[in-house]
């Protein structure tokens, strides 16, 4: 039987999937990793049907308007499991249902399930103690609208250049694949030396036409690759690690991770956490780098220090982060201020994928003019020459 096991490690806590009979003996192979043990909880099996398909955001509003009109918890559940078409999500809110009605937290019952967001779940747990679901559920579909709006901005600034490759790329490869191999056969009739040039390129026509379906594989792989880069979360890290090696795109990628930063941690501490679990949950979303800089900043806080400056020093505090944490601090309104923060790293978010599209997307239509422009010449000198010695 699969387990979920809530383990403290170093100065944050993370979730592990273990295979064991019993709770205790999850426990026991939970603690082999070097971290103590806070929670063992089942983790049921994946309903029939295969991938489980929902919409976090529609299911939290639809329960948030069903709270509102006076149900509790578990009439909003019976409803919404009765109005459910997918088979699925239907199975997934029948068991949280069943947790419920066992006398389990919603928080608990939740957390059995890796589709709700582990920060959603955390501000759930806590407005249990101090009460205040409604709120909590109002603050986090405004985080996640915001979150949403971002990747879009993100996602639709790359679509262009995306684009733009695949095109150009189809158009160099049918240069290459189709109209070279056609000439080649013009000038081998003339009998004429060409240069060094037009003979590789020559020699990749031919090649190409020679091996289709090794091309065919090729293409394959680089698909397949992207995709896996693009899908898996192991091809994220590696994207990432490649992105921080570009000067211009590690801007983007800091001030993507910082914006996320703060606006968690505004949500946590909106929902009742205490700073240093809710710097712990927030950990996990962050690249390597500012992970280990938020490590070194919790041992501070351990010591006393105030939040603005256990981050001093490092690339977590942006010039006018220092200035609003420590107006946050003296007023008792860290949480709001970590949320005004948010709202200037998107703005600056928003200026460096501009001037990211700007930069890139006439770098990139330059070097495919000149490699089309070079195939072209390269095909058309020897012909111009031929001509003109006929002339």
């Amino acid at each position: 039987m699969k387990h979920r096991v809530l383990v403290s490690i170093g100065a944050g806590t993370v979730w592990l999937d273990v295979e064991a009979d019993s709770a205790e003996a999850a426990t026991v192979q939970a603690g082999r990793s070097g971290g103590r043990v806070l929670r063992v909880e089942a983790k049921p099996e994946r309903a029939a049907g295969g991938r489980v398909r929902f919409s976090q955001s529609v299911f939290l509003q639809e329960a948030l308007t069903l709270l509102k009109a006076g149900l509790n918890v578990v009439e909003v559940l019976e409803v919404l499991h009765r109005k459910e078409r997918n088979p699925g999500f239907q199975a997934i809110l029948g068991q949280v249902l069943g947790r419920l009605r066992e006398g389990t937290r919603f928080s608990s019952a939740l957390s059995e399930h890796a589709m709700f967001s582990p920060v959603l779940v955390a501000g759930i747990a806590a407005s249990e103690t101090a009460g205040g679901l409604v709120g909590t559920l109002e603050r986090y579909l405004e985080y996640d609208a915001r979150l949403d709006q971002i990747k879009r901005k993100v996602s639709a600034s790359a679509i262009y250049p995306l684009l733009l490759l695949l095109v150009g790329g189809g158009v160099i490869l049918f240069l290459v694949a189709y109209v070279v191999p056609r000439f080649a056969t013009i000038l081998d009739g003339s009998g004429r030396e060409v240069g060094w040039g037009t003979s590789l390129l020559l020699g990749i026509g031919q090649a190409i036409n020679a091996y289709p379906w090794a091309v065919a594989l090729a293409l394959a792989a680089v698909a397949l690759t992207l995709a896996w880069l693009v899908m898996h979360p192991q091809g994220h890290r590696l994207l990432l690690r490649a992105s921080m090696r570009v000067p211009v795109l590690a801007d983007i990628v800091v001030t993507l991770n910082l914006s996320r930063f703060y606006r968690t941690l505004a949500l946590l501490l909106n929902s009742g956490i205490p700073l240093l679990s809710a710097l712990g949950m927030v950990r996990g979303i962050l690249d390597p780098v500012r992970a280990d800089e938020l490590s070194v900043a919790m041992e501070r806080l351990r010591e006393g220090l105030p939040l603005s400056e256990a981050l001093a020093g490092g690339s977590m505090v942006p010039p006018i982060a220092d200035s609003l944490l420590r107006v946050g601090e003296r007023s008792g309104a860290l949480a709001d201020m970590s949320d005004k923060l948010a709202g200037f790293l998107d703005v600056d978010l928003d200026r460096r994928v501009e001037t990211f599209s700007r930069l890139f997307e006439p770098l990139l239509m330059t070097v495919i003019g000149i490699v089309v422009g070079a195939i072209v010449v390269l095909m058309y000198t020897p012909i111009f020459d031929l001509v003109g010695n006929v002339g």
